[in-house]
């Protein structure tokens, strides 16, 4: 059986608490088929469960970083909601899908990302 890259923050994650699927399901008020069939990739990741899922386990004292785990579903679906973002973030999004960047550009625009994502979590740790 093949993880998703949700499936596989998410089974570490459960794992790091001795949890099954059944008793994080239970919790979480769903079935485990449902739990498995997102993390085995069998069915799209509803972004409500992602933000679900990382309040459970932050609940239970896991650092959790959404925005990568938002994006693994996003990518392990295939598809990123444009639904509440700024007209500029949807136009970006539109522009860069469309693009005909090679794999170096690609590779370049990851790193900057990278470097642009990591500052932003260093500055939201940073005492006020």
């Amino acid at each position: 059986m093949s993880l998703s890259k949700f499936g596989v923050a998410v089974r570490e994650f459960r794992r790091s608490l001795q949890l099954t699927l059944s008793s994080m399901a239970a919790a979480l008020d769903t079935s485990p088929a449902f739990l498995s069939a997102m993390e085995t990739g069998r069915s799209k990741i509803p972004m409500e469960w992602v933000d679900k899922i990382s309040s459970y386990f932050e609940a239970a004292g896991l650092h959790v970083n959404r925005s990568k785990l938002k994006a693994s579903a996003c990518e392990d679906n295939e598809s990123v909601s444009l639904v509440g973002l700024p007209a500029h973030h949807r136009m970006l999004i539109a522009g860069f899908a469309n693009s005909d960047l090679n794999q170096e550009q690609l590779a370049k625009l990851g790193r900057l990302l990278s470097e642009i994502h990591g500052d932003a979590d260093n500055d939201e740790r940073k005492p006020s």
